[in-house]
């Protein structure tokens, strides 16, 4: 134990490291460089970083949990998640950036609200928009710093309280000092060790069992659980509803601002072709190797008190303890890097707020130190959401997923595809989606999240067609289905 807690701690130092690097040698004194690296990033450290970003608790905790309890069942996410992927590379992040650029927007809450020319509208989203980030990404921060602490108690050894409180604390510290440039470089760091990790992991677990052939034996024998069907042993109404709500709950992936911030800042729109080849490649991995993470903890461990926990327990016992606190870094890697882009949104909109708001004539500097001191609040908020722990990682993770999307993502995708979008229809489509993400969860749980998008989609088309003669007009910013060519690029 007191080797994974060594090697573990030199992991945490070098991201401190990466957080003072930038710090010390990047510009941070301007807000656009703080929190958009000067939208200038290649192709690799986009990719890497945005599958890192949303890697998360869900990947290494979640999604394994979820493999223990119910198998393959999770494919109907994973496939539907990574259509949706390609289409927003393909069609919404040459339009996006493109966008972004010409009205100076560095959030998606920003990018919305500056969209709107009407004064008091673009207030009412800003205002709404800030709300929603700050509830759904509040949780979805919560949730990364619960895995952190199990990754730590069950792996290391180290008490859950302290843990949580240590993994706050760090990735608050180098996110505050590098912005968004730590963020992309760490995340590029974790990307790496959580390839290792879910490589590495489900084939020793396999050869454990025995070889492929006696884990499939093995998996299709567990009584409970019809792990190796991809309906889980349902039929009926009851398959459908459980299709649905996994098919609906990748709908989120269209409106996930830690990685709608990277189609922001990147060099240019002609690197969004390479960089789409790589995150598919890497969200395929991190989408369906830890089902069989979990399914293969089912057969090895049978019954656990947290699911959640299978692929900790797994890394301690498969491997010796140097590599294991190395792994155990990689797992802890991809919740960090989740947490630091959401802790930058969060800064920006928050930022951004007080500059359009409250006081115009801030200088870059002042902003900067805004910005900062509300990355330093927002850790300390998820800190105390962990100790409260409202639920289950994969709950509150669906949860926030969910709600992001039907806020961020649909006014979106309207903004940049329906010539009849007026600004009203923009507000009431932040409007809907926070109200039912949060009414559908509460008033209909079995139901959710499958509620949320019909609703939300009724409610932007029906207020564009109502609003669409004498509504409030959107600024005038070209979506050009061509992409540019900087020969600075070649």
């Amino acid at each position: 134990m007191p080797t994974l807690q060594l090697t573990f701690g030199a992991y945490l130092l070098v991201l401190l490291a990466i957080g003072i690097y930038f710090f010390l040698t990047t510009e941070t004194q301007r807000l656009s460089d703080y929190l958009l690296a000067g939208r200038d990033v290649g192709t690799w450290p986009i990719a890497i970083s945005e599958v890192s970003s949303v890697a998360s608790g869900w990947t290494f905790f979640a999604w394994v949990g979820v493999g223990f309890t119910t198998g393959l069942n999770g494919l109907w996410f994973a496939v539907t998640m990574i259509v949706i992927i390609v289409f927003m590379y393909r069609y919404v992040g040459s339009r996006f950036r493109r966008q972004s650029e010409d009205l100076g927007s560095v959030t998606i809450s920003d990018h919305l609200s500056l969209a709107v020319e009407d004064e008091r509208l673009s207030f009412y989203v800003r205002i709404v928009a800030t709300v929603s980030i700050l509830v759904f990404m509040g949780a979805y921060l919560g949730a990364q710093i619960i895995a952190v602490g199990e990754a730590m108690d069950t792996g290391i050894g180290i008490d859950y309280l302290l843990a949580i409180a240590v993994g706050g604390v760090v990735v608050g510290i180098y996110t505050v000092l590098g912005g968004f440039n730590a963020s992309i470089w760490t995340d590029v760091f974790q990307g790496i060790l959580i390839f290792v990790a879910a490589v590495t992991l489900p084939i020793l677990m396999i050869m454990e069992v025995g070889g492929w052939s006696a884990f499939v034996s093995q998996a299709g024998a567990v009584e409970d659980a019809a792990l190796l069907d991809l309906n889980a042993g349902l039929a009926g109404q009851a398959m459908v509803i459980a299709t649905l709500a996994w098919v609906t709950f990748a709908f989120g992936t269209i409106g996930q601002p830690h990685s709608l911030m990277r189609f922001q800042a990147i060099r240019s729109e002609r690197h969004l072709s390479g960089a789409a080849v790589i995150a598919v490649a890497f969200q395929s991995l991190r989408l369906t190797v830890p089902l069989f993470i979990g399914a293969a903890g089912r057969v090895i461990y049978g019954s656990v008190d947290d699911p959640e926990s299978v692929a900790m327990m797994a890394i301690v016992d498969f491997f010796p303890a140097f590599v294991a606190g190395i792994l155990l870094a990689a797992i802890v890697s991809a919740i960090l890097s989740t947490s630091d882009s959401m802790l930058i949104v969060a800064s920006s909109d928050l930022t951004r707020f007080y500059e359009e708001r409250i006081n115009s004539d801030a200088s870059e500097s002042e902003l900067v130190l805004i910005g900062r001191a509300t990355v330093g609040a927002l850790a300390i908020g998820g800190i105390a959401l962990a100790f409260l722990r409202p639920g289950t990682i994969f709950e509150i993770i669906e949860f926030a997923y969910v709600g992001l999307g039907a806020t961020f993502g649909l006014p979106l995708l309207f903004l940049l595809f329906w010539d009849r979008t007026t600004g009203e229809a923009v507000l009431a489509g932040i409007v809907a989606g926070l109200v039912t993400s949060i009414g559908n969860l509460y008033l209909f749980p079995d139901l959710f999240p499958i509620l949320v998008w019909p609703i939300c989609l009724a409610v932007i088309v029906g207020v564009a067609f109502l609003t669409s003669e004498s509504g409030a007009d959107l600024a005038d910013v070209p979506a050009p289905a061509s992409r540019s060519v900087d020969p600075a690029d070649d």
